[in-house]
């Protein structure tokens, strides 16, 4: 990105407080230690902290400029806006109006990461791509993923998160997707946004700027399913549905991933993809229907699907100490929990989940624990720990007699220390703020 200081103001509405209008601006960031030359700071009022403290700090760091949202001197160039958050999504729209190439949003309740992780790879089989870095997706995430664009990009895959009502509309103002992906529609974010119809809604805004572009639905979503007959838009289906566009059937699970046979339009070809679950499988198909949809060829397409490697902490299969780890630490909801329940249920050996409190579920807090130690139950986990105070409802489910709730992650890594024996499977999950990653680290250190 290069703009001048001068176009900012006019794409934000600013009004230069101190500094020169022709300051070239190449980065946008809102963390006061990732500050280097040319990088405008934006700063955010959050909750605990106002970033507005940081300014000064950031000019003796070499920033090259500042939004502020109140009248300040500082030693460097200012832009006084009335929202950081609001200037910089201005900005970055103003930004993506210079590029006419095809972009790929990625929504969904779960898996919206390996999701755009895979469509990227399958398209840079072809295409230069750029991607939204982890998991930017947020309000201030995708505006700066917008200003990584580059000349030499051919096509773009961005990741958009929402929580509240109406953020989809903002940041697709920004994004302007020529094509949108909906992975599914679960329970995440259900305790702002209510009900699981209000959280479809609010995803498919994302389709709100599509013209000629098409919506790839998974089709085996009990809700978006039903979309190919009343969106507005082009609306492809991919899943293991018979009435699916793209279709997987024959799954295997071989070489620590998965083989299936796809059917599209008449035609039958095999795909391997290096990670396990059907989830995964429903990734690889939407990928493959993408790069079809911007012209990649499909054997390549399949080549780079192949390669594929998970993420740190989402569902990272490694061996430790003779046992098998399935690190899926990121995040977790319902669905993800159960997904990757599946993952453990079908590996050999005596299977062990450590499982931590699930998040921002609402109302549906008590049900979605429950169900998730109802369902680890079912699928004949051995040893089920629960890690948090929520997770009280996960062993409830599970059958409290035969479960274990501990207090802290530190525990857990004692439990599982002296407890774990060779052959072991080992899952660890829960969500972002429940750190489970410690667990991972301390068994790392043994």
């Amino acid at each position: 990105m290069k703009l001048r200081l001068e176009e900012i103001i006019k794409a934000s509405g600013g009004r230069l407080l101190s500094g020169s209008p022709d300051t070239i601006i190449t980065s946008f960031s809102t963390d006061s230690r990732e500050i280097g030359a040319g990088t405008m700071f934006v700063p955010i009022k959050g909750e605990r902290v106002d970033s507005h403290k940081f300014i000064p700090a950031v000019f003796e760091g070499g920033a090259a400029a500042s939004f502020s949202e109140e009248e300040i001197a500082a030693e460097g160039a200012v832009v006084l806006v009335k929202d950081s958050r609001k200037a910089l999504q201005e900005v970055a729209a103003y930004y993506r109006s210079g590029f006419d190439i095809p972009i790929i949003g990625v929504t969904g309740s779960v898996g919206k990461t390996t999701t755009k992780e895979m469509i990227a790879l399958a398209l840079s089989a072809g295409l230069n791509v750029m991607k939204t870095r982890e998991n930017a997706n947020s309000q201030v995430g995708v505006p700066i993923t917008i200003c990584n664009l580059s000349a030499e990009n051919q096509a773009a895959v961005v990741e958009m998160g929402v929580s509240l009502p109406g953020e989809m509309e903002k940041i697709s103002a920004v994004v302007k997707a020529t094509h949108a992906v909906v992975t599914n529609i679960g329970v995440s974010h259900i305790e702002y946004l209510k009900s699981r119809e209000n959280i479809m809604a609010e995803k498919l805004k994302i389709a709100d700027y599509i013209t000629d572009g098409a919506v790839f639905v998974n089709g085996d979503d009990d809700l978006l399913s039903t979309l190919k007959e009343t969106i507005a838009r082009r609306a492809i289906t991919f899943g293991l549905s018979p009435d699916c566009d793209w279709r997987a059937e024959n799954l295997r699970a071989e070489n620590g991933g998965t083989c299936f046979s796809c059917k599209r339009a008449g035609r039958t070809f095999d795909v391997f993809v290096p990670a396990p679950g059907e989830h995964n499988v429903r990734n690889a198909l939407v990928s493959l229907a993408v790069a079809e949809e911007l012209g990649v060829k499909l054997e390549d397409a399949l080549l780079a699907i192949a390669s594929y490697e998970p993420l740190e902490g989402r569902q990272r299969i490694f061996a430790l100490n003779g046992c098998t780890v399935i690190d899926d630490t990121y995040n977790a909801s319902t669905d993800s929990m159960k997904a990757a329940v599946d993952i453990l249920a079908g590996r050999a050996g005596r299977k062990i989940a450590v499982l931590g409190d699930m998040l921002e579920l609402g109302d549906y807090t008590e049900a979605g624990h429950r169900e998730v130690g109802e369902y680890a139950h079912e699928k004949g986990v051995d040893i089920l720990i629960g890690i948090g105070e929520r997770s009280r409802d996960i062993c409830r489910g599970f059958g409290k007699s035969k479960a274990i709730h501990l207090d802290t992650n530190e525990k857990a890594a004692e439990w599982l220390k002296t407890e774990l024996k060779e052959g072991d499977n080992l899952l660890v999950k829960g969500s972002r703020g429940m750190k489970m990653e410690e667990i991972i680290n301390e068994l790392r250190r043994g």
